[in-house]
């Protein structure tokens, strides 16, 4: 080989290496982490415990929620803010229902249920609508929501933020979200979610790692808009002409 063309690939070769290295860095997708527990169903809602609880999910992309008249204004307007605003931004359309229906996926109740170990609950009944979806997990239409208003959880309660972190949570657990960690106690990995167990100065928002398993769960359920009809060209009006016989 002449030794000038030596030269220039001595000269070329390190710049084609890095070339390559570079290349193959930035072939493979980054994968995503995400830390979050998975949207499914968990617990089986008639076991024997007090109070009686269990998570469930969705049959759709709207969640319908509805009050019972003896949730005081303030707690309604907690749990308001929690279906807008952590809710909001996901797949999922919170849906206020005036009146209670057969679509109702969510009954808010509250009262003083004493000091039973809970500031929130959420429990499918036994005589709800519900069945098994093709991923294998129990949906349930009419699960119930409970907040306890017992003075001993007085600080899930104590101003809006506190409300709204509670609101967030128990709403979770409607839609197929898990503590992070092992219930009833959240063990590391540990982060700013509303689905973190025991905290109830915590934030009144989910973790994007949260949003993101619920838009890939519940965007496909999504129906698809119905399209615009086109419109038919304007025609003139005509004014038809009155004829009068004697």
């Amino acid at each position: 080989m002449p030794s000038g063309m030596r030269r220039l690939l001595r000269l070329v070769a390190p710049v084609l290496l890095a070339s390559l290295f570079l290349a193959g860095a930035t072939s493979a997708p980054a994968s995503a982490e995400n830390g979050a527990p998975p949207v499914q169903s968990f617990l089986d809602c008639l076991e024997p415990e007090i109070p009686p609880r269990c998570v469930s999910v969705g049959d759709d992309a709207r969640h319908h929620v509805y009050f019972d008249p003896a949730v005081p204004s303030w707690l309604r307007h907690s749990v308001r803010r929690a279906m807008r605003e952590a809710y909001g931004p996901t797949a999922l359309r919170m849906i206020e229902d005036r009146r209670l229906t057969g679509r109702t996926d969510v009954i808010v109740r509250a009262g003083d249920y004493g000091a039973n170990g809970a500031a929130g609950w959420v429990v499918c009944p036994a005589d709800a609508p519900q069945g098994v979806n093709a991923q294998g997990h129990r949906w349930c239409r009419g699960q119930e929501l409970f907040f306890n208003l017992n003075a001993r959880y007085g600080a899930y309660f104590a101003d809006d933020d506190s409300r709204t972190h509670l609101a967030c949570h128990e709403l979770g657990h409607t839609v197929g979200l898990r503590h992070w960690g092992n219930p009833p106690v959240t063990d590391p990995p540990t982060a700013a979610t509303c689905m973190t167990a025991n905290t109830p100065d915590g934030t009144p928002l989910l973790h994007r790692w949260d949003r993101a398993n619920i838009n890939a769960y519940y965007r496909p359920m999504r129906p698809e808009p119905t399209p615009q009809r086109e419109r038919s060209p304007t025609r003139p009006r005509i004014t038809p002409l009155c004829h009068s016989e004697f």
